[in-house]
């Protein structure tokens, strides 16, 4: 849970994340928003962030469906399966659950394009 949707709040998500990894990713994918990449580029916050770790960093094209439909996938996943039903006393406890949840249900079930769990 990320207390706004400015860059930093952003990046220090993402961080977050790779973090609680143990490694860096070879490639980051964004959707384009206007915190990370209002236009063509990403801004320099954040290609200072990929450019850090030396990862790589994909931004959503605009105006492709394809690509959206894979983030906002995810997304729906996540609104049906984890959200419905629980409580949450405060953003500690929700990622604890989130973190809980990922770990235990969503990266073993199958994936059907892979034929195995991620």
């Amino acid at each position: 849970m990320l207390p706004s949707r400015q860059s930093g709040d952003l990046l220090a998500g993402m961080w977050q994340l790779i973090s609680s990894v143990g490694g860096v990713p070879k490639t980051l994918v964004r959707d384009r928003e206007g915190a990370i990449a209002p236009k063509d580029k990403p801004l320099y916050p954040v290609a200072g962030f990929a450019g850090t770790p030396a990862t790589g960093l994909v931004i959503a094209p605009p105006r492709d469906p394809e690509f959206k439909g894979m983030t906002e996938r995810n997304y729906g996943y996540l609104e049906t399966s984890f959200l419905p039903g629980r409580h949450f006393s405060s953003p500690a406890d929700f990622h604890a659950q989130l973190m809980q949840w990922i770990t235990r249900t969503a990266n073993r079930r199958t994936v059907r394009s892979l034929g195995a769990s991620l």
